[in-house]
């Protein structure tokens, strides 16, 4: 397993070009499912003689299926099928052994990370080279590899979490590994106050006031010199953002961002989809409506701007309501007993397995006010990860392993890992051609740019206008409407838009 953890690490350090986005358009998230598959396919093989099991947990499996059930009725987009997985994976076995190892190794992977974002901070062209880090347009704010700063933030947090819980739970308090430990404390809160990201912030005190609340009992001396140790990384981090210049093209430039225009930009979203959500509070507006229909609500309510087209109400219950109705609400609400009923078991058995259940804190801080899950694969894993170490053990009850479910997690592991391959490869052909402007784009396209899903239908439309411009065939054009109208429906796209009312004038003239 360290080897697994190793590979994990490189991956989650090592960047591949991309034109951004999110989900399977993002090359990481691609290089985790490849991993996840591999880890399948070899847990499967070192299971086949044992298996013990952790008691079921019947709300979250019931509230995968309410999120599951509007998504079969409507449309894709719906993390359902996920939750659902979910909750079927919790059964997994985990020891004491295993629990710290998963401790060990998501802060281990926090503090790559971490160093990923000292990297960019203060090595812009260094950062430009390896990671295509923009300094000027990031304002120096780091995101590691993950292309969004609040998602570092909330892995660095959960990270943070879970090394404070590592130290705590140490036997020897004044070795190498609780120096360690605590300098890797240091160094992530350091860098989420570079980070400046409130989600993230939030998460961390959070997290670690609870660890300290159940777990710190008798850890006094310990748990000082970690908290004394992170106050003093996020003071001189703080220090930094608001009075210390980096250089950039030879420029000065401060790294203190305002919060002012975000937060009131976010009261305008929640105020207006839960304006939204009123008008349709069963049924829901459907999954994959939301960009389309806020930008509608907006042209027949002036009075709002926005920066940038809303796609997300950064309140992942409220989104959930509002393409779901109120079946979806009901399984987001019902997953949250889950959690609870999780919290109140744990707090009669063993105050240690509340602690674990605690780790997922920052993670729930930022489903609150993003969609981690739908950006990084990684916070998904992470999220079902740490959802699992907070389940209480019942006493092991080793048995024969059946085949069916090794065979499935085989046939799993594996379908991740051709899916990821073919999504690589075409990820690094898309991007290859959308910055060559679409030159070349072929016609029919691949088979396996269906991996990339959304973003290859925008290149193959937008690339009939380039042919167009070569040739002059009028019956590119005809597509490029048709395909336009259709992708209209459901993005905002002001380029997609001002392509089509030229062509119109075009026709008319």
């Amino acid at each position: 397993m360290k080897t697994l953890l190793l590979l994990l690490l490189c991956l989650t350090l090592f960047y591949i070009p991309d034109s951004g986005g999110s989900g399977v358009a993002l090359p990481f998230n691609l290089t985790f499912l490849c991993w996840l598959g591999l880890v399948l396919i070899i847990l499967a093989w070192r299971y086949r003689n044992a298996e013990l099991k952790a008691p079921r947990q019947p709300l979250l499996l019931a509230g995968g299926l309410l999120l599951l059930l509007p998504w079969l009725l409507q449309a894709r987009g719906n993390p359902g099928v996920w939750v659902l997985l979910a909750a079927l994976l919790l059964r997994l076995p985990f020891t004491p052994r295993h629990r710290r190892a998963a401790l060990l190794a998501v802060f281990v992977l926090a503090v790559g990370q971490a160093g990923t974002g000292l990297l960019q901070a203060f090595c812009p062209h260094l950062a430009a080279r390896l990671y295509e880090f923009d300094w000027l347009r990031n304002q120096g704010r780091p995101y590691g590899i993950f292309q969004q700063v609040n998602l570092l933030a909330s892995f660095l947090a959960t990270g943070a979490g879970c090394g404070f819980l590592l130290l705590l739970t140490e036997r020897r308090a004044r070795g190498i590994t609780t120096v360690l430990i605590t300098a890797g404390l240091g160094v992530l809160a350091f860098v989420l106050a570079l980070n400046q990201s409130r989600a993230g912030a939030v998460g961390a005190v959070a997290v670690i006031a609870a660890l300290c609340a159940v777990a710190g009992r008798g850890k006094a001396p310990r748990a000082g010199a970690a908290l004394a140790v992170m106050a003093l990384g996020a003071g001189a981090g703080w220090y930094i953002t608001q009075h210390v210049t980096v250089l950039v093209n030879g420029e000065p430039f401060l790294m203190a961002r305002d919060y002012a225009g975000s937060t009131q930009e976010r009261r305008h979203i929640l105020h207006i989809t839960w304006q939204m959500i009123m008008l349709h509070p069963w049924a829901g507006w459907g999954y994959g409506t939301f960009e389309y229909a806020f930008s509608r609500w907006l042209l027949a309510h002036p009075g709002y701007t926005f920066r940038v087209p809303v796609t997300h109400p950064h309140n992942e219950l409220l989104y959930a309501w509002f393409q779901g109705g109120i079946t979806a609400l009901a399984g987001m609400l019902v997953l949250f007993a889950g959690w609870v009923r999780m919290l109140i078991r744990a707090l009669k058995t063993r105050r240690a397995t509340l602690a674990y259940a605690l780790l997922i804190v920052p993670l729930l801080a930022h489903l609150n006010l993003e969609y981690p899950f739908y950006q990084s694969f990684i916070h998904f894993g992470l999220f079902l990860l740490l959802l699992r170490l907070g389940v209480t053990e019942a006493p092991p009850a080793a048995r024969r392993a059946a085949r069916a479910p090794r065979l499935a997690a085989v046939l799993c592991g594996a379908a991740l890992i051709v899916f990821s391959g073919a999504g690589l490869y075409a990820n690094l052909q898309l991007t290859a051609l959308e910055r060559s402007q679409l030159a070349g784009f072929p016609s029919p396209a691949p088979w396996y740019f269906a991996t990339q899903s959304e973003r290859a239908q925008f290149d193959e439309m937008v690339a009939l206008l380039m042919d167009y411009n070569r040739t002059r065939n009028a019956a590119n054009l005809d597509e490029f409407m048709a395909r336009a109208q259709a992708w209209s429906l459901r993005h905002n796209d002001a380029n997609v838009w001002r392509s089509m009312m030229m062509i119109e004038q075009f026709r008319a003239a």
